[in-house]
């Protein structure tokens, strides 16, 4: 009795054994499919919230990021610009390299400096003085003029401008409002930035240019 049995159990070991072996070969196709969806949307979200790569075109920005260079823009500050914990680091700061959206139907993006700003949530106050209002304002004037920016009356000293790609005939002052960003790109002769569309929204703003990763011979923080 014990032979036939065994035989008995050896019989139905054999039995269940494709079966087992066709369960596991399909739990490894499911891991398999949630790791590589778990994957995708991991890509998706640095991509889409956290850090996107871009190529310069244009010599707008030059000597700064020339023609070709590749840089990384840091997406997660404007994405995350109503957190009230966002470390001072990440904001947007003025001498910052930006990358932000045209306006109306212009739908390319633009690779600039922020030369004066006014963030929505800011305390900057400037009161008038008319006798005809008596209203606190939140604005910065900025003018630009000979080749140099004064932000309410003061000179911006530009350290990262190319001397031979600063001299330019425009002429521009306009006030800064909460939520108006004012842009210019490096090289002033030939740039479009501010001083042809006016000061960009902050709802505009992809985010700032942090690293450039290409050339290698230029590779490094921004």
């Amino acid at each position: 009795m014990s032979s036939e049995t065994e035989e008995i159990k050896n019989e139905t070991s054999q039995q269940e054994s494709p079966t087992n072996n066709g369960d596991s070969v399909l739990s490894e196709i499911v891991a398999f499919i949630k790791l590589l969806l778990l994957f995708v949307f991991c890509v998706w979200f640095i991509h889409s919230f956290v850090v996107e790569g871009y190529e310069v075109w244009g010599p707008s920005m030059k000597e700064t990021l020339n023609e070709g260079d590749r840089i990384l823009v840091f997406k997660l500050p404007c994405v995350l610009k109503r957190f009230p914990f966002l470390p001072e680091q990440w904001k947007v700061h003025e001498g910052d390299i930006i990358v932000f959206e045209g306006k109306g139907e212009d739908d390319r993006r633009y690779v600039k400096r922020v030369i004066a700003m006014v963030p929505s949530d800011s305390s900057t106050k400037i009161v008038s003085a008319s006798e005809h209002t008596s209203q606190e304002t939140h604005q910065k004037k900025v003018e630009y003029s000979k080749n140099r920016v004064y932000v309410n009356n003061n000179l911006v000293e530009e350290p990262y401008l190319d001397s031979q790609n600063k001299n330019s005939d425009e002429e521009d002052m306009v006030y800064l409002h909460p939520g108006e960003y004012y842009v210019l790109g490096d090289n002033r002769r030939i740039s479009k930035d501010s001083r042809y569309f006016g000061p960009i929204s902050e709802d505009q703003i992809i985010g700032k240019a942090v690293f450039r990763f290409w050339p290698l011979n230029k590779i490094g923080w921004l």
